[in-house]
């Protein structure tokens, strides 16, 4: 009786197993049917996963998992799988990434795509192919002048399509730095007595060509910087008065 109440044991457990195979079975054929109307849905809507998911009258999520969506760092790695990702996910952030590593992806970037100047000019430094996908003159406001001079510290090219009186300060400062040749569109008074001393340092012909124009046009502040590296300047220089003593360490700079 043990051995007959072992083998009827078993053989439960194979009908079980078979019951269970049958039902995977079929729910895995019910699963491709599901799946396969749901992309011919989001097919006819053009990939429109809002207007799919109201049609098939489900969740974004349920079309989204029946559409098996890949993330997005695996459409970095590899662009043929763009059908089959949610452009609806894209951030200003992840357009940046895509773009500097495949260009080709610019025809999925909507008009109205929010981008920030410096997702564009991270993009067009690497790629600057794509510069007739985006309207530099936006970009003519003070506040991006230093967007501005990153672009142009490595593709000058992009110089015509520039307001140079944007750049300013700081951002002349580096620009003028790495490209001398933007030196006569600078307006140089912006730069400050350290600004001076950087850009002289890296570019130390820029000196010569300040000490070959008439004195008396030297911007305020060059004035002062020059005075630090030749004390002898002090009986030719006329504006003690405009210098703040006050500042740290004894910077020079004209009162505010």
């Amino acid at each position: 009786m043990p051995c007959q109440w072992k083998g009827y044991r078993e053989w439960r457990e194979h009908k079980t197993q078979c019951r269970l195979s049958q039902a995977e079975c079929l729910s895995d054929n019910l699963y491709e049917r599901i799946r396969a109307h749901v992309v011919r849905v989001v097919r006819e809507h053009e990939g429109d996963i809002v207007a799919a998911a109201r049609k098939l009258g489900c969740s974004e999520a349920t079309v989204r998992r029946y559409m098996k969506l890949v993330p997005f760092e695996y459409l970095m790695r590899n662009p043929a799988l763009e059908n089959c990702f949610d452009w609806r996910s894209m951030t200003p952030g992840k357009w940046r990434r895509l773009l500097s590593k495949h260009p080709v992806m610019i025809s999925h970037l909507p008009k109205q795509n929010h981008l920030h100047c410096r997702d564009v000019c991270d993009i067009l430094r690497k790629q600057p192919q794509l510069a007739s996908y985006f309207d530099l003159q936006q970009w003519n406001r003070l506040e991006l002048g230093h967007s501005w001079a990153e672009l142009l510290k490595k593709r000058p090219e992009f110089a015509p399509a520039c307001d140079f009186s944007v750049i300013t300060g700081l951002a002349a400062k580096y620009l003028l730095s790495v490209q001398p040749q933007f030196f006569d569109r600078i307006a140089l008074e912006t730069l400050l007595p350290y600004h001076w001393e950087f850009i002289l340092r890296k570019q130390p012909q820029l000196l010569n060509k300040m000490e070959k124009c008439p004195r008396q046009e030297w911007p305020f502040n060059f004035k002062v910087f020059y005075l630090r590296i030749h004390p002898e300047f002090e009986y030719e220089f006329q504006e003690w008065e405009k210098i703040d003593w006050t500042g740290s360490a004894g910077t020079l700079c004209p009162p505010l």
